[in-house]
């Protein structure tokens, strides 16, 4: 399924994103404007730095974190894949601000496979 971007009542400011139809109530992953966005490139072999851009590494943030670790690719085919890029360009870098309610860990890891099936989650 391609990304899904959703702007989200309770959280006006910011970008949820999901693979799934949905964000999960108390659970839901948004754009992490702090950190960069990064791109996945090939020529020959694949590196970070020169050929055609296959993919987007894009930094996301669970709701009860205060710093996002995790990553989801995004593939070039995908329909948000220039809207992410215009996005980053706008807003990064832009601090988030602390969560009202703090997740444990495992909790953030099992809503993120939840919402990003297949996703191996770090850079």
């Amino acid at each position: 399924m391609p990304l899904l971007l959703i702007q989200l009542a309770a959280h006006p400011d910011e970008i949820a994103a999901t693979f799934t139809e949905a964000c999960l109530p108390n659970g839901a992953f948004f754009l992490d404007f702090s950190r960069p966005l990064a791109r996945q490139r090939f020529c020959g072999v694949w590196n970070a730095r020169v050929g055609i851009t296959m993919a987007l590494v894009v930094p996301v943030v669970h709701q009860g974190q205060a710093q996002g670790r995790l990553v989801i690719v995004v593939d070039r085919g995908d329909p948000y894949c220039k809207e992410l890029q215009r996005l980053w360009q706008e807003r990064y870098p832009t601090a988030r601000g602390n969560p009202g309610s703090l997740a444990a860990s495992s909790q953030v890891m099992v809503d993120f496979e939840t919402q990003f099936p297949g996703q191996r989650g770090t850079a």
